[in-house]
């Protein structure tokens, strides 16, 4: 009499799959969470530059910073979840600052605060 065996996995080899995939998804989560951070950050300078053109523009038109600060106020990004929040905090006759101010609770670890002057820096 032939004896038939049944094909298929053993629990050993199971486990072992098991165990591989867990530790490539240790290793891909926090990568994949740094990106999307990094990408969030880059978009808010972005869009934080995009505000101080928008005041540079209100300057052009009206000879004064003051006010300028209903030209950009805004959200980044402009489409999905919002991240960070872009607005025109100080802006006397001669000088403005934007600053790009993460939304509570919308990023893990290290949140940065943008600010960009008159001058364009970054700080």
């Amino acid at each position: 009499m032939k004896s038939s065996k049944t094909q298929g996995f053993t629990l050993v080899e199971l486990m072992i799959a098991v165990a591989i995939m867990a530790i490539i998804s240790a290793i891909a989560l926090p990568t994949y969470q740094n990106y999307i951070q990094s990408t969030y950050f880059n978009q808010a300078v972005l869009d934080a530059k995009a505000c101080t053109l928008a005041v540079e523009r209100f300057y052009t038109n009206n000879f004064t910073y003051v006010g300028s600060g209903s030209a950009c106020n805004a959200a980044s990004p402009v489409d999905g979840e919002q991240q960070y929040v872009i607005a025109v905090v100080s802006a006397a006759a001669t000088t403005y600052a934007v600053t790009a101010t993460p939304v509570s609770g919308s990023c893990s670890g290290d949140c940065v605060r943008i600010a960009l002057d008159g001058t364009q820096t970054v700080y």
